[in-house]
């Protein structure tokens, strides 16, 4: 059994990459719901007021 490129140099560059691609993706979902929660904080400060009366 050859498990050569699994530990040789294939492997640690390969590791590399997806450690950097886990990484990149958890940053984007953070970046997304910061965003988002900003936008949505947003939208409701300049929402007019709900006229409950109407109901």
């Amino acid at each position: 059994m050859n498990l050569s490129p699994a530990f040789g140099v294939l492997g640690v560059l390969y590791a590399v990459f997806t450690i950097t691609v886990a990484v990149l993706a958890v940053y984007a979902l953070v970046l997304v719901i910061v965003f988002l929660r900003l936008r949505i904080a947003e939208l409701k400060r300049t929402a007019p007021p709900r006229d409950d009366r109407l109901r």
